[in-house]
């Protein structure tokens, strides 16, 4: 256990998952003595229940474009650079479509893809056998198709990024909460913990669901949310998918949904490793819960054996729960924040993956230039929603 109280540090960073780990080795590759710090252990939350999906077609198209567009385009080096196999894999996205709302949603999708440079098509549901064979394409009417989506190994990218960053200097504290701030005319001046007291005069919060209780303690309110995530994983097989596929579903406007209400839509896809990964079922409450519904892995099964009915024989080797950063107005929460010089948060992203190097990059440049190349003022912490 290190016992290293009063330690002081360039930056500090809340959460080991893929955006602190991202950040961590960015501010150590830029030579700042860095530490990072969690409650629990490396990946303890959302990222250790993540797919790794190199997701593009599910974007917010309003303000997200640059974000999602400039964060693809660091994968094709991120092995070299990290001189560690991630995994990294091409797969498409298949987003089928079962009515006709959908279609006319997703056709409108795909338009507004197109226009901004992400080649997608409407493929016709006889057709989609083409392109993802053990999928029952009667019960479809189609599917909006992205041919160019990758896949990375969740644990190995977040590994790497930790062990590089050793290398250069960081200091780890696991299984260490965060239990308040350090805080003197208006400027970060470090942590308080369970294991003593930390300076900085950079803290950045990547710290997803856990986010809003660690602004409470401070007197700010951050809009962050959060829903629980429940997925399954099957026994390894030989690789059959071809396509990250979700449910066109997710793209349907609803009514505000009442908590406690348990929803579940298709996420399915296929691990590095050959596993079926088989969501999801969220379910939001007003208290951290310590359990999920009963319904909830049944609902999975039931999304899984709906679409692939071929394959209902394999063997779950388990499932889990996590709880999943969420912001109403479906951007992230990126940068500095108001009236606190030094503190910074980079979380509630929607597609993590997707850009987390870029966060670890952008992240580095706020903090030593006070200016980043991607424009983050739609993603500010404490915007108006």
């Amino acid at each position: 256990m290190k016992t290293m109280n009063n330690a002081s540090f360039d930056a500090i960073v809340v959460g080991a998952g893929y955006i602190g780990s991202s950040i961590a080795y960015h501010l150590c590759s830029a030579g700042l003595k860095t530490a990072i710090f969690d409650q629990g252990s490396i990946a303890a939350g959302a990222s250790a229940a993540n797919f790794g999906n190199i997701q593009i077609q599910d974007m917010e198209l309003d303000k997200s474009v640059e974000l999602i567009k400039l964060g693809r385009t660091f994968f094709s080096t991120l092995e070299n650079e990290l001189d560690w196999k991630i995994g990294l894999r091409k797969i498409g996205g298949l987003l089928p479509i079962e009515n006709e709302n959908q279609w006319n949603v997703l056709s409108d999708r795909k338009d507004a893809l197109n226009k901004i440079g992400i080649p997608s098509e409407i493929i016709p549901g006889s057709l989609l056998k083409d392109i993802e064979p053990y999928l029952d394409s009667s019960i479809l009417l189609g599917g909006l198709y992205h041919e160019f989506e990758g896949q990375v190994d969740p644990f190995q990218l977040i590994w790497a990024y930790l062990y590089r960053a050793k290398q250069k200097g960081l200091t780890e504290f696991f299984h260490t909460q965060v239990t308040g701030f350090d805080i003197e005319h208006d400027k970060i001046q470090g942590i308080h913990t369970s294991k003593g007291d930390f300076v900085s005069k950079n803290v950045i919060l990547c710290t997803g669901a856990f986010t809003r209780r660690l602004g409470n303690s401070i007197g700010k309110n951050w809009n962050v949310h959060y829903v629980m995530g429940q997925s399954m994983v099957t026994e390894p097989v030989d690789f059959i998918l071809r396509n990250h596929l979700a449910s066109a579903a997710f793209f349907e406007e609803s009514a505000e949904v009442e908590k406690g209400t348990l929803i579940a839509n298709m996420a399915i896809s296929q691990s590095v490793h050959g596993n079926i990964l088989i969501g999801e079922s969220m379910y939001e409450s007003d208290q951290y819960p310590t359990s999920v519904p009963g319904k909830s892995l049944p609902a999975i099964s039931s999304c899984w054996v709906k679409y692939f009915p071929r394959l209902e024989n394999l063997r779950i080797l388990r499932s889990w729960s996590a709880p999943v950063a969420d912001v109403r107005d479906g951007l992230p929460m990126l940068g500095p924040i108001d009236n606190i010089v030094g503190l910074y948060l980079a979380t509630a992203f929607r597609s993590t993956v997707i850009i987390t190097p870029l966060v670890g990059k952008t992240m580095t440049q706020l903090i030593t230039m006070g200016k980043s190349e991607l424009n983050i003022e739609s993603f500010l912490p404490e915007r108006h929603f």
